[in-house]
């Protein structure tokens, strides 16, 4: 405090000496009066300082009074200081107590939601648990279930092409046979008229039954039928 009041009061002389100095007598400012443009800004100059000086000693101002009030409370009524002191730190307490109050219903409401929570995180575990499995069987079944369809559509493409080459296998060897057969066949005109009649019939009757299939089925009923034709008289 006493540095505070030293330093104050230097500061309060230098500015007293300052302001001393721009109150010359008028005279001596004549007598030595220099040119406008150094005087303009030796007035400047001396403004600004003036402003600082007085923040500075309206600084000092205020710090006095601060201490000097401190002074007062404290040598006045120290009672009351300490009475004030006590009852912060009873007000402090009492909100730390509130708060640790309100901690600690938010622990046993946190605690008490826990408990019925865990038994349905269980349950739901168990039911996550038997849905996996669940859609793991499915998805071992779908794969079983494709293996055995693309089984079923190789087999049924092979029987597909199975059945072609032996259709045309049979188509070929009808044609290569159907020009033999019909040379061995006598003309209707050459037959008597029972025997033309029974192999018109005949030939109708095999053209029907052949209808959708190959050559060599039809050549070969045209052979059983010259064959019936041979045993008549």
């Amino acid at each position: 405090m006493e540095v505070a009041e030293t330093e104050a009061e230097a500061a309060a002389a230098e500015a007293l000496a300052k302001l001393a100095n721009v109150l010359e007598p008028i005279g001596l400012r004549e007598e030595a009066e220099p040119p406008g443009q150094i005087l303009a800004e030796f007035v400047m100059d001396s403004r600004k300082k003036d402003k600082l000086l007085c923040s500075q000693l309206q600084v000092v101002d205020f710090l006095q009074n601060f201490l000097a009030q401190e002074d007062i409370v404290q040598g006045l009524d120290p009672l009351a200081s300490e009475d004030r002191s006590r009852q912060k730190a009873i007000a402090a307490k009492e909100q730390w107590k509130e708060l640790k109050a309100t901690y600690q219903e938010h622990v046993e409401a946190i605690s008490r939601a826990v408990i019925h929570a865990l038994p349905k995180m269980e349950e739901a575990q168990k039911k996550q648990a038997q849905l996996q499995e669940a859609l793991d069987q499915l998805q071992a079944k779908k794969q079983v279930a494709m293996e055995r369809l693309r089984t079923a559509q190789k087999q049924w493409k092979l029987q597909q092409e199975k059945r072609l080459q032996h259709l045309a296998e049979a188509s070929a060897e009808g044609e290569l046979q159907s020009p033999e057969t019909e040379a061995e066949l006598p003309q209707d005109s050459d037959l008597p008229e029972d025997k033309s009649q029974l192999l018109t019939q005949s030939r109708q009757q095999a053209a029907g039954d052949g209808m959708g299939r190959d050559g060599s089925v039809s050549s070969k009923g045209e052979g059983l039928t010259l064959a019936g034709l041979a045993s008549l008289p």
